[in-house]
């Protein structure tokens, strides 16, 4: 029965004096939609507040583990890999991405980046981590694969292409190509969002090479 034409019933109840039959028709099932209206609310509210606990836990738990890199790496890093298996995310994806940069060689860094970066929650935080693994890379064999990854985020609207453009101009210095880690180094410089820190090692590169070419 449709609510229109419940109501609809009730009035006309009411014109006959006869609520009480109604009411002893309907009446049970009137309660039974209030209190399922009243137990899907409570659940709702129940679990976002559920959900807010836990990812506070996952929060605290997550701070906790970085605090402890500078006192007992081996610690945190079995710490973080644990939380890179269950916490909730995005202190999941975030655990994954630190503990891979805790590996004991730079080449077991850039494999663990490589393979957690397609795992990460959300794409901002995969092309973050093809960032750092092209970053570590620069003085490996492999700098001029991970390089190559980096094209697609160098956009004009991309969130990490100041740092993409950083590590292209360390790539191209350490291959040896002066001119193209100038060209980067300048588009950095002109990049009205570039932020402070970039934009002064811009900077500085830029008075380097203009200096090395007066000499």
């Amino acid at each position: 029965m449709s609510d229109s034409a419940a109501f609809q019933e009730v009035d006309e109840a009411v014109r006959k004096d006869e609520l009480r039959e109604w009411w002893d028709r309907w009446g049970t099932w009137v309660v039974a939609g209030a209190v399922a209206v009243v137990v899907a609310v409570a659940g709702m509210v129940g679990w976002r507040q559920y959900d807010a606990g836990q990812r506070a836990v996952a929060s605290v738990a997550y701070s906790t583990a970085l605090a402890r890199i500078a006192t007992d790496m081996p610690a945190a890093r079995a710490e973080l890999e644990k939380q890179a298996a269950e916490a909730r995310e995005p202190y999941r994806s975030l655990a994954a991405l630190i503990a891979a940069q805790l590996r004991d060689t730079l080449d077991e860094q850039v494999t663990a980046l490589a393979a957690v970066g397609p795992r990460l929650s959300g794409p901002e935080l995969a092309d973050l981590a093809t960032v750092i693994t092209a970053l570590k890379s620069v003085d490996t064999p492999r700098a001029d694969e991970m390089a190559a990854r980096l094209d697609s985020l160098a956009g004009p609207d991309r969130p990490f292409r100041i740092s993409v453009r950083e590590v292209q101009a360390l790539a191209a210095a350490r291959k040896g190509d002066a001119k193209r880690a100038r060209e980067l180094w300048g588009e950095i410089a002109k990049d009205p969002g570039t932020p402070q820190g970039a934009a002064q090692r811009a900077s500085a590169m830029l008075n380097l090479y203009a200096a090395t070419e007066a000499k």
